[in-house]
């Protein structure tokens, strides 16, 4: 889904697109607000339906290498093909020569009111399709004349324990062998 498809649900979930502007909205509050909102309930989504990223590394031995250093890190999935020890939380120290094979979890890229609005998401589709709901949610919460930010809080609440965190099944590895 790209940004501009991402604005068009929300403002009209929320009732408050007009397709004639360029900023989609007549409402100015709502036009500054979008991009920032977007970006938060879409970074919230990826500590829950993490967007999965690999790399190859040429590494030395006793080489130092910082998982901050990676794009957009945000959790380490697994490092293979090469032995490694950790040093700190995202601090790791190459055993031997090789090329790393890193597995991460990224955060997305930052959404503010410079982002293009043919910018496409690199998270799931089914969470886009809840983050909508939040959106509208946090939009719409200091409204107190309706009670659509809660309606809409609560549905995004519903359909983010409808979502599978997964993108597939675990895996195990056995190497050497095992004995019975």
């Amino acid at each position: 889904m790209k940004l501009l498809e991402m604005k068009k649900k929300v403002l009209a979930l929320i009732e408050e697109i007009d397709d004639t502007q360029t900023s989609l909205t007549n409402d100015p509050d709502i036009e500054a607000k979008l991009p920032y909102v977007i970006n938060q309930i879409i970074f919230e989504l990826a500590r829950f339906k993490k967007i999965p990223e690999y790399v190859e590394q040429e590494v030395k031995e006793g080489t130092t290498f910082d998982l901050k250093d990676l794009d957009n890190f945000y959790q380490l999935q697994i490092v293979r093909g090469i032995k490694y020890d950790f040093l700190t939380e995202t601090l790791i120290r190459f055993l031997e020569n090789g090329t790393a094979e890193i597995s991460y979890y990224k955060y997305p890229q930052r959404i503010d009111i410079n982002t293009p609005d043919t910018y496409e998401f690199d998270l799931s589709e089914d969470a886009l399709e809840i983050a909508v709901y939040g959106i509208a949610a946090d939009l719409l919460k200091s409204d107190i004349s309706n009670n659509n930010g809660i309606i809409y809080a609560n549905r995004y609440k519903e359909l983010m324990q409808t979502l599978d965190p997964r993108y597939q099944l675990g895996v195990i590895e056995i190497t050497d062998g095992i004995e019975l």
